[in-house]
Protein backbone atom coordinates (compact mmCIF):
# COMPACT_ATOMS: atom_id res chain seq x y z
CA UNK A 1 0.00 0.00 0.00
CA UNK A 2 1.18 3.38 -0.68
CA UNK A 3 1.28 6.23 2.03
CA UNK A 4 -1.46 7.98 -0.26
CA UNK A 5 -3.99 4.76 -0.45
CA UNK A 6 -6.31 5.63 2.40
CA UNK A 7 -9.50 4.46 0.95
CA UNK A 8 -7.91 1.35 -0.22
CA UNK A 9 -7.17 0.14 3.41
CA UNK A 10 -10.15 1.10 5.18
CA UNK A 11 -12.28 -0.68 2.69
CA UNK A 12 -10.44 -4.26 3.01
CA UNK A 13 -10.16 -3.71 7.08
CA UNK A 14 -13.73 -1.82 8.30
CA UNK A 15 -15.30 -4.07 10.99
CA UNK A 16 -18.87 -4.52 10.88
CA UNK A 17 -21.06 -2.90 13.48
CA UNK A 18 -23.07 -4.96 15.77
CA UNK A 19 -27.01 -5.89 14.66
CA UNK A 20 -28.70 -4.66 16.90
CA UNK A 21 -26.95 -2.30 17.91
CA UNK A 22 -27.56 1.14 20.93
CA UNK A 23 -27.78 4.43 20.04
CA UNK A 24 -24.50 5.66 20.78
CA UNK A 25 -22.92 2.28 18.98
CA UNK A 26 -25.05 3.40 15.66
CA UNK A 27 -23.48 7.31 16.29
CA UNK A 28 -19.61 5.85 16.80
CA UNK A 29 -20.16 3.97 13.97
CA UNK A 30 -21.52 7.22 11.62
CA UNK A 31 -18.35 9.16 12.32
CA UNK A 32 -16.14 6.29 11.70
CA UNK A 33 -17.65 5.87 8.07
CA UNK A 34 -18.07 9.81 7.55
CA UNK A 35 -14.43 10.20 8.34
CA UNK A 36 -12.93 7.65 6.55
CA UNK A 37 -15.03 8.99 3.45
CA UNK A 38 -13.70 12.27 3.97
CA UNK A 39 -10.18 10.70 4.06
CA UNK A 40 -11.10 8.67 0.67
CA UNK A 41 -12.18 11.46 -0.49
CA UNK A 42 -9.49 13.65 -0.31
CA UNK A 43 -7.08 10.89 -1.54
CA UNK A 44 -8.82 10.10 -4.53
CA UNK A 45 -9.34 13.56 -5.25
CA UNK A 46 -5.30 14.21 -5.51
CA UNK A 47 -5.01 11.39 -7.28
CA UNK A 48 -7.56 12.13 -9.83
CA UNK A 49 -6.35 15.52 -10.03
CA UNK A 50 -3.04 14.00 -11.54
CA UNK A 51 -4.39 11.70 -13.56
CA UNK A 52 -6.15 14.33 -15.63
CA UNK A 53 -2.80 16.51 -15.34
CA UNK A 54 -0.93 13.35 -16.97
CA UNK A 55 -3.61 12.72 -19.54
CA UNK A 56 -3.62 16.27 -20.66
CA UNK A 57 0.30 16.03 -20.40
CA UNK A 58 -0.09 13.01 -22.87
CA UNK A 59 -1.80 15.00 -25.15
CA UNK A 60 0.80 17.40 -26.03
CA UNK A 61 3.76 16.61 -28.54
CA UNK A 62 7.28 15.86 -26.90
CA UNK A 63 8.84 18.64 -25.28
CA UNK A 64 5.91 20.92 -25.58
CA UNK A 65 4.18 19.03 -22.46
CA UNK A 66 8.09 18.26 -20.60
CA UNK A 67 7.82 14.42 -21.41
CA UNK A 68 11.38 13.37 -22.16
CA UNK A 69 11.87 11.18 -25.62
CA UNK A 70 12.52 7.87 -26.11
CA UNK A 71 8.69 6.49 -25.13
CA UNK A 72 9.73 5.94 -21.56
CA UNK A 73 6.68 4.12 -19.82
CA UNK A 74 7.11 5.11 -16.21
CA UNK A 75 4.43 6.66 -14.73
CA UNK A 76 6.12 9.58 -12.42
CA UNK A 77 3.70 10.28 -9.25
CA UNK A 78 2.22 13.40 -9.67
CA UNK A 79 2.41 16.62 -7.60
CA UNK A 80 -0.61 16.26 -5.53
CA UNK A 81 0.44 12.67 -4.70
CA UNK A 82 3.47 13.99 -3.45
CA UNK A 83 2.28 17.12 -1.91
CA UNK A 84 -0.35 14.75 0.06
CA UNK A 85 2.20 12.01 1.10
CA UNK A 86 4.38 14.66 2.00
CA UNK A 87 1.50 15.98 4.12
CA UNK A 88 0.11 12.23 5.25
CA UNK A 89 1.38 13.17 9.01
CA UNK A 90 -1.53 15.56 9.15
CA UNK A 91 -4.15 13.06 7.88
CA UNK A 92 -2.89 10.47 10.12
CA UNK A 93 -2.86 12.77 13.40
CA UNK A 94 -6.44 13.97 12.35
CA UNK A 95 -7.48 10.85 11.81
CA UNK A 96 -6.33 9.48 14.91
CA UNK A 97 -7.71 11.86 16.95
CA UNK A 98 -10.80 11.89 15.70
CA UNK A 99 -11.20 8.32 15.92
CA UNK A 100 -10.11 8.33 19.88
CA UNK A 101 -12.34 11.30 20.35
CA UNK A 102 -15.38 9.29 19.20
CA UNK A 103 -13.96 6.31 21.36
CA UNK A 104 -14.50 8.73 24.08
CA UNK A 105 -17.76 9.75 23.17
CA UNK A 106 -19.09 6.49 23.04
CA UNK A 107 -17.53 5.67 26.87
CA UNK A 108 -19.48 8.70 28.03
CA UNK A 109 -22.54 7.89 26.73
CA UNK A 110 -22.28 4.49 28.03
CA UNK A 111 -21.48 5.12 31.67
CA UNK A 112 -24.63 7.73 31.29
CA UNK A 113 -26.38 4.84 30.20
CA UNK A 114 -25.20 2.51 33.54
CA UNK A 115 -25.87 5.87 35.54
CA UNK A 116 -29.20 6.28 34.98
CA UNK A 117 -30.02 2.42 35.25
CA UNK A 118 -28.19 2.32 38.67
CA UNK A 119 -27.91 5.78 40.29
CA UNK A 120 -26.77 4.45 43.58
CA UNK A 121 -23.23 4.25 41.84
CA UNK A 122 -22.81 7.86 41.79
CA UNK A 123 -20.60 7.63 44.55
CA UNK A 124 -21.24 10.74 47.18
CA UNK A 125 -18.64 12.85 46.08
CA UNK A 126 -20.49 13.39 42.67
CA UNK A 127 -23.45 14.44 44.31
CA UNK A 128 -24.38 17.90 43.23
CA UNK A 129 -26.09 20.92 44.49
CA UNK A 130 -29.67 22.16 43.94
CA UNK A 131 -28.54 24.90 41.25
CA UNK A 132 -26.84 22.50 39.38
CA UNK A 133 -29.66 20.19 38.77
CA UNK A 134 -31.91 23.26 37.84
CA UNK A 135 -29.60 23.98 35.33
CA UNK A 136 -30.96 20.89 33.38
CA UNK A 137 -33.83 19.88 31.86
CA UNK A 138 -33.95 16.33 32.99
CA UNK A 139 -32.29 13.99 35.17
CA UNK A 140 -30.89 11.96 32.24
CA UNK A 141 -29.41 15.08 30.61
CA UNK A 142 -27.81 15.74 34.62
CA UNK A 143 -26.43 12.48 34.33
CA UNK A 144 -25.19 12.28 30.90
CA UNK A 145 -23.12 15.52 31.99
CA UNK A 146 -21.86 14.04 35.02
CA UNK A 147 -20.98 11.16 32.88
CA UNK A 148 -18.98 13.32 30.50
CA UNK A 149 -17.23 15.17 33.44
CA UNK A 150 -16.23 11.92 34.88
CA UNK A 151 -15.15 10.19 31.65
CA UNK A 152 -12.93 13.16 31.08
CA UNK A 153 -11.52 13.37 34.50
CA UNK A 154 -10.51 9.53 34.37
CA UNK A 155 -9.02 9.92 31.13
CA UNK A 156 -6.56 12.75 31.76
CA UNK A 157 -5.30 9.88 34.43
CA UNK A 158 -5.37 7.56 31.95
CA UNK A 159 -7.77 4.84 30.07
CA UNK A 160 -6.83 2.04 32.69
CA UNK A 161 -8.07 4.25 35.30
CA UNK A 162 -11.47 4.34 33.65
CA UNK A 163 -10.93 0.74 33.28
CA UNK A 164 -10.50 0.20 37.23
CA UNK A 165 -13.56 2.89 38.03
CA UNK A 166 -15.84 0.45 35.55
CA UNK A 167 -14.61 -2.75 37.40
CA UNK A 168 -14.90 -1.70 40.41
CA UNK A 169 -18.81 0.71 40.16
CA UNK A 170 -20.63 -1.87 37.58
CA UNK A 171 -18.18 -5.13 37.79
CA UNK A 172 -17.87 -4.53 33.62
CA UNK A 173 -14.47 -5.25 31.83
CA UNK A 174 -13.79 -2.64 28.97
CA UNK A 175 -10.96 -5.08 27.83
CA UNK A 176 -11.01 -8.98 27.95
CA UNK A 177 -8.08 -10.06 25.61
CA UNK A 178 -4.45 -9.88 26.23
CA UNK A 179 -3.10 -6.74 25.32
CA UNK A 180 -6.68 -4.76 24.37
CA UNK A 181 -6.05 -2.26 27.37
CA UNK A 182 -2.44 -1.65 26.55
CA UNK A 183 -3.16 -1.10 23.59
CA UNK A 184 -6.04 1.64 23.78
CA UNK A 185 -3.90 3.05 26.56
CA UNK A 186 -1.34 3.47 23.72
CA UNK A 187 -4.25 5.42 21.46
CA UNK A 188 -5.08 7.61 24.15
CA UNK A 189 -1.75 8.79 24.94
CA UNK A 190 -1.35 9.53 21.53
CA UNK A 191 -4.14 11.02 21.55
CA UNK A 192 -2.66 13.33 24.06
CA UNK A 193 0.35 13.89 22.27
CA UNK A 194 -1.72 15.19 19.14
CA UNK A 195 -4.35 17.57 20.90
CA UNK A 196 -2.41 19.10 23.62
CA UNK A 197 0.89 19.06 22.51
CA UNK A 198 0.89 19.83 18.83
CA UNK A 199 1.70 15.78 17.88
CA UNK A 200 5.11 16.15 19.92
CA UNK A 201 6.36 13.65 22.09
CA UNK A 202 6.22 14.52 25.84
CA UNK A 203 7.62 12.81 28.92
CA UNK A 204 4.37 11.83 30.18
CA UNK A 205 4.21 9.75 26.74
CA UNK A 206 7.49 8.02 27.18
CA UNK A 207 6.89 7.48 30.56
CA UNK A 208 3.48 5.93 30.00
CA UNK A 209 4.74 3.98 26.90
CA UNK A 210 8.69 2.82 27.59
CA UNK A 211 8.73 -0.07 25.05
CA UNK A 212 8.33 3.14 22.45
CA UNK A 213 11.46 4.32 20.39
CA UNK A 214 10.13 7.84 19.69
CA UNK A 215 12.50 10.82 21.12
CA UNK A 216 11.47 13.37 23.36
CA UNK A 217 10.11 16.69 21.81
CA UNK A 218 10.07 15.43 18.14
CA UNK A 219 7.16 14.94 16.08
CA UNK A 220 5.41 11.46 16.67
CA UNK A 221 5.36 9.32 14.05
CA UNK A 222 2.15 7.45 12.76
CA UNK A 223 2.24 4.80 9.72
CA UNK A 224 -0.45 4.51 7.50
CA UNK A 225 -1.07 0.83 8.46
CA UNK A 226 -0.82 1.94 12.02
CA UNK A 227 -3.71 4.04 12.33
CA UNK A 228 -6.06 2.27 10.09
CA UNK A 229 -5.40 -0.94 12.04
CA UNK A 230 -5.46 1.27 15.02
CA UNK A 231 -8.73 2.35 14.10
CA UNK A 232 -10.05 -0.72 13.17
CA UNK A 233 -9.28 -2.01 17.18
CA UNK A 234 -11.30 0.71 18.37
CA UNK A 235 -14.28 0.07 15.90
CA UNK A 236 -14.31 -3.11 17.01
CA UNK A 237 -13.73 -2.40 20.61
CA UNK A 238 -16.77 -0.35 20.35
CA UNK A 239 -19.12 -3.25 19.10
CA UNK A 240 -17.64 -5.61 21.49
CA UNK A 241 -18.70 -3.24 24.58
CA UNK A 242 -22.03 -2.61 23.05
CA UNK A 243 -22.92 -6.25 22.87
CA UNK A 244 -21.62 -7.17 26.44
CA UNK A 245 -23.08 -3.84 28.21
CA UNK A 246 -26.65 -4.46 26.92
CA UNK A 247 -26.33 -8.31 27.76
CA UNK A 248 -24.85 -7.70 31.36
CA UNK A 249 -26.92 -4.41 32.03
CA UNK A 250 -30.08 -5.02 29.88
CA UNK A 251 -29.47 -1.70 27.83
CA UNK A 252 -31.39 -1.03 25.11
CA UNK A 253 -30.34 -1.94 21.18
CA UNK A 254 -33.11 -0.11 19.27
CA UNK A 255 -30.85 0.15 15.79
CA UNK A 256 -31.50 -2.61 13.49
CA UNK A 257 -29.70 -3.21 9.77
CA UNK A 258 -26.28 -2.75 9.23
CA UNK A 259 -25.58 1.31 8.67
CA UNK A 260 -23.89 2.03 5.29
CA UNK A 261 -20.10 1.09 5.27
CA UNK A 262 -17.60 3.38 3.41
Amino acid sequence: MTDSSFDGAHRTSAPIPPDPMSDACARFFRGHVELWRFIGFVSDLALRVDDMARIAADALPIGISGRPAGGANAQPEGTMARGLRAQRHVFLHMALARAVDSYFAYLSELLARLFVNTPDALAASEQVGLARVLEHDSIEDLIETLAQERVSELSRRGLDTLERFLADRFAFQLYLADGELERAVRLTETHRVIVHHRGCVTRRYLSRLPADLSKLGQPLELGVDQVFEDCRFLAASVADIDVRAADQFDLPRPITGTLPMV
